[in-house]
């Protein structure tokens, strides 16, 4: 007779460690405590005039 192959465990593979080096990296701090005393802002207020938007504003309508 011929001999029967051993079944082998199945291993659960781990996809969050094995595609952990991709995601977790280091990333740049940004101050943004010092750039709010150096005059920036991240969103800019007060950029579009009354006309460009979609909706009115207008309380006198």
């Amino acid at each position: 007779m011929a001999k029967k192959k051993q079944l082998q465990e199945v291993v659960p593979h781990n996809f969050v460690a094995k595609h952990m080096h991709e995601v977790n990296r280091s990333q740049v701090f940004i101050d943004r405590k010092k750039d709010a005393k150096r005059g920036y802002s991240k969103h800019k207020k007060g950029r579009y005039s009354s006309d460009y938007l979609p909706f009115c504003l207008c309380l006198f309508c």
